[in-house]
């Protein structure tokens, strides 16, 4: 709160704020005394978004809070055994029923993982999944080469030739160069449609319009050496 202050002052704009992590749900009541300040504090113009994992049911709890206008939750698979196999620990059977989840303020992110999500055909039956359980938007999100992990699973999303895949439409993109690229498409199945975006590459040091805050510091982006305060 103290942040949104000092930058209302200074005639910064803030029209959207990310409650991201780390995953949200671990410190529920933290976020939801967020939501409550901020209603207090005659902030309901703001658009609030949860970033989430969405498949464990603290994290299905705090999805079904009204105050969202937006969330995006990461799924990086179809198959439960293999999302338990991908995040480390047990994800329930029920997992993808959202009860009580207002699946039109949903947002699919799925992670290009080797062995998971890394070629055509996989990728197709993840717009497959995303247009049967219902969700209006998913993401294709090549892995940013910050660690081992990330370097030694990339998959570049030129990979899944998303333009190869039946039903897909491409509708615009999105270039600043060297810093990021995006570009958008539709997939129309059916006589269902879902909503692509591909992050086709992002520099983790150029977030110019994004400020985050992390309890300590206040960054400018995602990248250890963007504190700004």
């Amino acid at each position: 709160m103290d942040v949104i202050h000092e930058l209302n002052a200074k005639s910064i704009c803030v029209n959207r704020v990310n409650i991201t992590g780390g995953e949200p749900s671990i410190v529920s009541s933290l976020v939801q005394d967020i939501i409550e300040t901020m209603h207090q504090e005659n902030f309901d113009n703001i658009h609030l978004h949860l970033n989430t994992n969405g498949l464990l049911s603290q994290s299905q709890e705090l999805m079904r809070h009204p105050r969202w206008d937006s969330i995006s939750m990461s799924l990086h698979h179809y198959d439960i055994e293999m999302l338990s196999e991908l995040y480390g620990c047990k994800i329930p059977q029920d997992a993808f029923l959202f009860e009580g989840v207002n699946k039109q303020k949903l947002n699919v992110s799925c992670n290009l993982v080797k062995g998971y999500i890394d070629n055509p055909e996989e990728a197709q039956k993840m717009l497959d999944f995303a247009l049967e359980l219902g969700i209006p938007r998913i993401g294709f999100v090549a892995l940013m080469k910050v660690n081992d992990y990330c370097k030694e699973r990339f998959i570049d999303l030129e990979d899944i030739h998303i333009d190869t895949i039946p039903h897909v439409y491409f509708t615009k993109s999105m270039n600043q160069g060297k810093d990021c690229k995006c570009s958008n498409y539709l997939y129309n199945k059916d006589l269902k449609i879902l909503e692509i975006y591909m992050r086709n590459y992002a520099n983790p040091q150029y977030c110019e319009s994004s400020l985050m805050f992390d309890g300590e510091y206040l960054r400018q982006g995602f990248h250890d050496n963007n504190i700004i305060y």
